[in-house]
């Protein structure tokens, strides 16, 4: 059955409005639509607290002078990491809008890594975790497509709202808000489906991803002008950058960054309409 979806753009107010109205308790009965549409509204208050916490988070530090400097990003060229990653590609205006705003925050922190239109992903599961001894893993590639191909010709297509900026202390976030339980539900039959074949532990090593959000910017260099960057980074988090209707996920081997020079896509799933 295709997920029950919510339009986010018929929702009423701001950003937290439209995220944490709930429909009343009693106009709710039995059943599928009405208790997926609950199920939305509820993940949705689960992302949008996850998002809020990681910029309180993210803001203190930055206050402090304290932003984490990715140590690979001075020397790309001997940084082996390698892996196999899941990932839906935000569309082309959604990618437009991000790049529009990433040059703006280019232009008081230039020297910061910024990711390219073609490069914005969201992780859909780590399938090889990237590390330098991503080659032993690989050997077992064919199994792991195997049950992803079974997997996915079950699933359908579903969308995406992507909505604000949130951060970390080491880098500037896109706020994703699936607009139904599709994306869940192919997560959570990618980790059964691995268990019951014996590969459940190599999935989730560094945390269980459960969000849909694109990594849009790291810090590469020390010194960042906090004065100048805060005004961009909350102006932010009340941008609207579109919807994506996901159709298609795709496996990808790449580095960490998944940088287009390096990236190879293994594979494309088409997901049922």
């Amino acid at each position: 059955m295709p997920p029950a979806c919510v339009d986010l753009s018929l929702q009423p107010g701001g950003l937290r409005h439209e995220l944490f109205a709930r429909p009343k308790v009693k106009n709710i009965k039995k059943g599928r639509p009405h208790y997926a549409k609950w199920s939305v509204y509820k993940m949705f208050n689960e992302k949008l607290e996850i998002y809020e916490k990681l910029w309180n988070d993210a803001i203190s530090a930055f206050e402090r002078g304290e932003q984490q400097i990715d140590p690979h990003l001075s020397d790309q060229t001997n940084d082996l990491r390698r892996g196999v990653t899941m990932v839906l590609r935000p569309s082309l205006s959604v990618r437009t809008k991000v790049k529009e705003y990433l040059d703006r925050l280019a232009q008081v922190c230039p020297e910061q890594y910024f990711y390219h239109p073609e490069e914005l992903h969201v992780t859909v599961l780590a399938i090889i975790a990237g590390t330098e001894f991503w080659r032993t893993e690989i050997r077992q590639l064919v199994a792991y497509r195997a049950i992803i191909s079974d997997v996915l010709s079950r699933q359908h297509s579903f969308k995406v709202s992507f909505r604000g900026v949130t951060a970390s202390p080491g880098s500037v976030i896109i706020q994703g808000f699936p607009m139904c339980d599709g994306l869940a539900r192919i997560r959570n039959e990618l980790r059964e489906a691995f268990a019951r074949h014996g590969f459940g532990s190599l999935l989730d090593r560094r945390y269980k991803i459960n969000t849909a959000h694109i990594t849009a910017m790291r810090f590469h260099k020390p010194g960042a002008d906090w004065k100048r960057l805060a005004p961009l980074l909350k102006e932010g988090r009340q941008t609207n950058f579109g919807q994506t209707e996901v159709n298609s996920l795709q496996l990808i081997w790449g580095d960490w960054y998944a940088s287009a020079n390096l990236v190879r896509t293994l594979q494309e799933y088409s997901l049922s309409v």
